[in-house]
């Protein structure tokens, strides 16, 4: 005996049932895009403040070590930008 399942393309589901399915999934990719460009600039903040001297640096009021938590703090608590 040979099962056929039969085949759903997306162009025959109900227009509410594709966007239950779009919707979140959309959400999801636009954060995800979000987070990937305040990554990118997180990184780029890093590195340029790894290009300063310790002059520079302190002139910002922040040392070396201080580097990863200003990067890495979120920006309502970061009292030092």
């Amino acid at each position: 005996m040979v099962l056929k399942m039969p085949i759903v393309f997306v162009n025959s589901l109900p227009d509410l049932a594709l966007e239950r399915v779009a919707r979140p999934l959309l959400a999801r990719l636009r954060r995800a895009a979000l987070w990937l460009r305040e990554h990118e600039r997180r990184t780029r903040d890093r590195a340029e403040l790894a290009q300063m001297s310790n002059r520079e640096l302190n002139d910002l009021g922040i040392g070396r070590s201080d580097i990863p938590g200003v990067m890495d703090a979120p920006e309502w608590r970061n009292d030092r930008r």
